[in-house]
């Protein structure tokens, strides 16, 4: 009787659990679409229209680039095969 009760409380504890992330996953999503919206209508407003091509473009041209030339160049790099030594 008491090994089928610790089987009932396991089970409870995996649905709650189960319907936690699913509430998570939900709240995700909505909070996703709700930002979505919001820069589609943003950009509607502007007269420019919403590509996510484009913003992620204009966002990454704002970072700074990693230099070529330095310590670090490609030509400094070499391959090298590594071997388990007995």
């Amino acid at each position: 009787m008491i090994e089928f009760l610790r089987r009932i409380i396991r089970f409870a504890v995996v649905i709650v659990v189960g319907f936690i992330g699913l509430v998570m996953a939900l709240i995700l999503t909505f909070s996703t679409i709700i930002a979505i919206a919001f820069l589609l209508v943003i950009s509607r407003l502007r007269g420019k229209p919403f590509e996510a091509k484009e913003y992620w473009m204009a966002r990454r041209s704002g970072r700074k680039s990693m230099p070529t030339q330095g310590s670090l160049s490609s030509k400094d790099v070499t391959d090298v095969e590594s071997r388990d030594i007995r």
